[in-house]
């Protein structure tokens, strides 16, 4: 270590009293010892020819002449023979000034590859194996004096075991340490195979660190820290310390599962300027004991470009219950990934409210999982400029709250950037949904208006969104385009469904009825080309897949147009019949019809998606045959079909796999005036999404509207003998269009409220029911009747009335066939979903632009 020059200073001179006068004490013997009373002689002493000496005389003036002290001694006690010992420090050696307790001495360690001349200058010279073993020698050398300045020559130095800088673990007693470099990209520090980290900071250290780089692989730490708590320590690890001009670099290959900067019990501290990349994780925050809340510190401008699958760039976490991460200001932090499953910023906890005030203003986050996960946090917020979830993959979620995150807010968003069908946030705050999560002034761009946007509120329903804007490729639409209205307060039954759907809990139950727009005229496959299909489709991606819903006799040979049933039976959406079948003469069950049959042997083949399938049958009304029924090629099971009065009768069969069944059923053995009645089957699972499509080519209102519950008929579509959670009506082109001249609209308004009044009242008397009633294009299917208009005018102030939402393609659709057909919506007889010129049933991409309108705010 190096000796330090003493003497020659403006104070340095010995006075003693003469004759009650203060005079110059020429030609006094000084010693010098390590403590200011009692304590060990310093001896080893150098006088200005590099003589040993064991003291030092003062000349004819009182001055003290110049000499070194022993090896690394930076200030020692002066005793001139008097009363008391004074302390004299190392010329140069200054306070630092700034609290810090920081000296102006530098300590200079050169690597093994600087330039000759400046390792002839250092006080350490490193061979470029252990170069720890110097540094390291550096720092405890300021440590043990009060502190003072390392640094680093340009260079790499290779570090087989971790840096410890560190302090006196005392909060009272200000040791500070620097450590600095010639440059992030001049000054490297090469974490070897199998550290813990490169640098650890610990025992309360206040430490300048900056100007240099930090390489490291494998699960190795670039930066880590940690308290002792010891009895004086406050459980600090470093404090009032400043990180500035840093580069921390991994493998970029995908291999380091390490964090960059890991560090615990910071306090009072400022981040600044510094590039991570190439590694998996980036900064973590902790904190370690109960009794202190760690924080107060500011990050800005930091980047972080991490490689991997399931990396986090930021994670503030709280390991204990009471003490927690708190008071963090984040300011143009930045990060971007190239893996799977990989979180932007992580706020968690393990108890209490977990971590809090965190501020997060001006961030970047790109190709994220999970953009912000608040897992458990209170009073943390969030604005963010330009951010985007990963490409190519579809069901991801912006912004997530767990159960334990309460007031937590994104107060904006410049920019989402969305190629994939997605939600914008996930609530499931249980802990204080009076204190709500909050998204506000967002701007979400898809690529594509078919592109899905959603949210899941909290089951409190008290999520807080405003503000939330989206857009089409060319433009930004209205919230509620023409034709869609949506009043004050609807959907709030609809989407605690959907919150159960999506958090695996249950299903979220949806019916429309309707004609054969409703049930799919002219689609490719009414099973998945018909907009509630559609519709279906698009929300089971983001909120479960509940099972494939109803297939009824609608679409069997018996009932379907001659020209695209042999097209639809192809492709598994019509109905297989055998035998003899004929529909029944009342508006029973599902779907509000039937087929009978009295020949035995006669079948009906069904395909339904589930674990769960359900056969309904009409049942009473005279003696009838065993029903049997087959899946999957199995053996027929026989269940007997009871007389007495009309009902509905459910056949239910449960444990079946997850997949697509085929469900034949069979008329067994029966006698003249003995009928087997067939509604239909519906597939379902546990939780989920789930549309039963209850159309019928040609129905009216009045088929669905009779609501007598011994009717059979409004009670088992959609209301209280098969409910739903959204029910979806759209019975009206045929009323237009009825008997040549059409019903009138107040003939239309009775049938739709008395259908209206059986799914409200089993709504009411369950978790409750949301309703839509949606006008299909007439196109010219009313010829020159204008009733649709009358219908129009009379639903519209009914939608305030009674609350339901209320969405009018004719509207929408300019009240045009012509328009419609410019743009290629409507279809053809054949079944194969092409363009055509039909006059009221629509193509595939006429079905996709109706689940298009409808979709958006089932889904917000």
């Amino acid at each position: 270590m190096a000796r330090y020059q003493f003497g020659r200073g403006m104070a340095d001179y010995v006075v003693r009293p003469s004759d009650g006068l203060w005079g110059v004490g020429a030609g006094a013997a000084v010693t010098f010892w390590d403590a200011s009373d009692s304590g060990t002689q310093y001896t080893d002493l150098l006088d200005a020819t590099s003589t040993p000496i064991t003291e030092v005389v003062t000349d004819e003036y009182g001055a003290l002449p110049a000499f070194s002290g022993p090896d690394g001694v930076t200030g020692m006690w002066a005793d001139a023979g008097g009363e008391s010992r004074v302390w004299i420090e190392a010329r140069g050696l200054g306070t630092g000034g700034g609290g810090g307790g920081y000296t102006s001495i530098t300590r200079i360690v050169a690597s093994a590859t600087a330039p000759e001349d400046i390792r002839a200058a250092a006080t350490w010279v490193c061979d470029g194996i252990a170069d720890q073993e110097e540094i390291q020698a550096a720092l405890d050398d300021a440590r043990d004096n009060g502190g003072g300045e390392i640094l680093l020559t340009v260079g790499d130095f290779n570090l087989t075991a971790p840096l410890s800088i560190e302090g006196t673990d005392d909060v009272d007693v200000e040791i500070g340490i620097i450590l600095r470099g010639q440059g992030a990209r001049a000054t490297m520090l090469n974490a070897g195979a199998g550290l813990s980290s490169a640098v650890h900071l610990t025992k309360v250290v206040r430490v300048y660190l900056n100007d240099l780089g930090i390489t490291v692989g494998g699960a190795t730490d670039g930066i880590t820290s940690a308290t002792t708590n010891g009895a004086l320590s406050g459980h600090r690890s470093f404090w009032n310390s400043t990180f500035k001009n840093l580069q921390i670099n991994g493998p970029w290959d995908g291999s380091h599962t390490g964090w960059a900067m890991n560090l615990g019990s910071p306090f009072r501290s400022v981040f600044e300027n510094i590039e991570i990349g190439g590694v998996g994780n980036g900064v973590r925050l902790h904190s370690e004991h109960a009794d202190f809340n760690p924080g107060d510190s500011t990050f800005e401008r930091i980047f972080v470009d991490s490689v991997g699958d399931n990396k986090t760039a930021y994670k503030v976490e709280s390991t204990t219950a009471s003490g927690v991460m708190n008071q963090l200001k984040f300011e143009m932090c930045e990060a971007i990934t190239s893996g799977t499953g990989c979180t932007g910023i992580h706020i968690a906890g393990v108890g209490g409210w977990g971590t809090a005030h965190t501020h997060w203003d001006n961030v970047n986050l790109e190709q994220f999982d999970k953009l912000v996960w608040v897992e458990r946090g209170s009073s943390n917020t969030f604005r963010l400029n330009h951010v985007g979830l990963r490409g190519g993959a579809s069901g991801l979620t912006a912004f997530t709250f767990g159960a334990n995150s309460f007031n937590n807010t994104v107060l904006s968003t410049g920019l989402l950037y969305v190629t994939d069908t997605c939600r914008l946030y996930d609530d499931a705050n249980t802990i204080e949904p009076g204190s709500p999560n909050r998204v506000l002034d967002s701007r979400v761009y898809r690529e594509s208006s078919s592109l899905g946007v959603g949210g899941q509120l909290n089951p409190g329903l008290t999520t807080v969104r405003r503000g939330i804007i989206g857009n089409t490729p060319l433009n930004s639409p209205p919230a509620q385009p023409p034709g869609v209205y949506v009043p004050e307060g609807w959907g709030k039954f609809w989407l605690a469904a959907r919150n159960r759907a999506a958090a695996g809990t249950g299903l979220a139950r949806i019916v429309t009825v309707g004609g054969s727009a409703t049930l799919g005229y002219y689609a490719s496959n009414p099973r998945t080309k018909s907009w509630p299909a559609l519709v279906g489709a698009a929300l089971r991606s983001s909120y479960g897949d509940g099972g494939s819903g109803f297939h009824g006799v609608s679409l069997s040979q018996t009932l379907t147009d001659a020209t695209p049933y042999p097209v639809w039976l192809a492709n598994g959406s019509a109905v297989g019949q055998s035998g003899t079948w004929t529909q029944g003469g009342s508006t029973y069950g599902p779907g509000a019809t039937y087929l009978y049959s009295d020949v035995a042997g006669s079948t009906l083949t069904f395909k339904a998606r589930g674990t769960t399938l359900r056969i309904y049958t009409v049942v009473g009304s005279g003696t009838r045959p065993a029903m049997l029924y087959s899946i999957d090629g199995g053996a027929d099971v026989s269940v007997a079909q009871p007389s007495g009065t009309a009902a509905i009768q459910t056949t239910t069969v449960t444990g079946l796999s997850d997949t697509e069944h085929t469900v034949v059923v069979k008329v067994g053995t029966t006698s003249a005036g003995q009928y087997l009645s067939v509604c239909g089957v519906s597939g379902e699972k546990a939780s989920g999404v789930i549309v039963h499509n209850l159309g019928l080519a040609g129905a009216t209102s009045a088929r669905y509207a009779n609501a007598t519950p011994s009717a059979l008929n409004a009670v088992w579509n959609g209301g209280s003998a098969f409910p739903c959670d959204l029910a979806v009506y759209s019975a009206a082109p045929n009323d237009a269009a009825a008997g040549g001249g059409g019903i009138t609209a107040d003939a239309w308004l009775a049938n739709v409220l008395s259908w209206f009044g059986a799914v409200r009242s089993a709504g009411l008397a369950s978790t409750g029911t949301d309703v839509i009633v949606a006008l299909p294009h007439i196109g010219t299917h009313e010829g020159s009747n204008a009733k649709y208009i009358e219908y129009s005018k009379a639903i519209r102030p009914l939608a305030d009335i009674y609350g339901f939402a209320l969405v009018n393609w004719w509207v929408e659709g300019q009240q045009s066939w012509a328009y419609w057909n410019s743009l290629g919506y409507w279809g053809n007889t054949s079944g194969d979903g092409a363009t055509g010129t039909d006059g009221v049933h629509l193509s595939d991409s006429g079905f996709q632009h109706m689940a298009d309108t409808i979709t958006p705010f089932l889904a917000a």
